[in-house]
């Protein structure tokens, strides 16, 4: 998925990596952006959404990767925006934060110095993602390119604490994950 993705620039690159069998979503909040995307091709390399990126019409779970090229830091809440980005990925899902000039190239053509609060800073990003459902394992801030890996956190992570509270998780009707008490275990069984 494509967060940000203005004209999809970045769609054919990511329907190669996901190859014939993937599925490409580019998504925009602007539909101007979404009508250039369709203008030059881009829905040959996967589905146009227009979508609000801290609210996204997507089910919990069923995105694997997520790229976004220069959105987190214009986002009025991007806290809110990576908490719904790791809502909507599975397992394992990775996220990509990209720019294709470094910070400080940024900062020195705006006529700034680079700003200690600036959210892209290691020091700022790791502890955003890691309090909304990311770890981050990759951070590059060099002058011809910005780019940030995250995982999402497991769910694993939260059976455990289940575990320890006494519940198993399920599926409600809806789909949702509902915590329901642990069932008992037959007589002289192991865990």
């Amino acid at each position: 998925m494509d967060l940000g993705c203005g004209t999809g620039r970045a769609m054919p690159a990511l329907r190669e990596q996901v190859g014939a069998g993937g599925r490409v979503l580019g998504i925009d909040v602007t539909p101007a952006m979404l009508a250039a995307a369709a203008r030059h091709g881009r829905t040959r390399h996967g589905r146009l959404l227009a979508a609000d990126c801290t609210r996204l019409p997507l089910p919990a779970a069923s995105v694997h990767g997520i790229f976004s090229a220069g959105l987190l830091d214009h986002l009025p809440d991007p806290y809110a925006a990576l908490r719904e980005w790791a809502r909507v990925s599975a397992p394992g899902g990775v996220l990509l934060l990209f720019h294709p000039s470094g910070r400080a190239e940024r900062a020195a053509r705006h006529g700034r110095a680079l700003d200690p609060a600036d959210l892209l800073a290691e020091e700022n990003l790791r502890p955003a993602l890691e309090g909304t459902g990311w770890h981050l394992d990759a951070y590059e801030d060099a002058d011809g390119h910005f780019l940030a890996r995250a995982v999402v956190h497991g769910r694993t992570r939260d059976r455990t604490r289940d575990r320890i509270l006494g519940r198993t998780r399920g599926r409600d009707r809806g789909g949702s994950a509902a915590a329901q008490p642990a069932r008992p275990s037959p007589a002289g069984a192991s865990r």
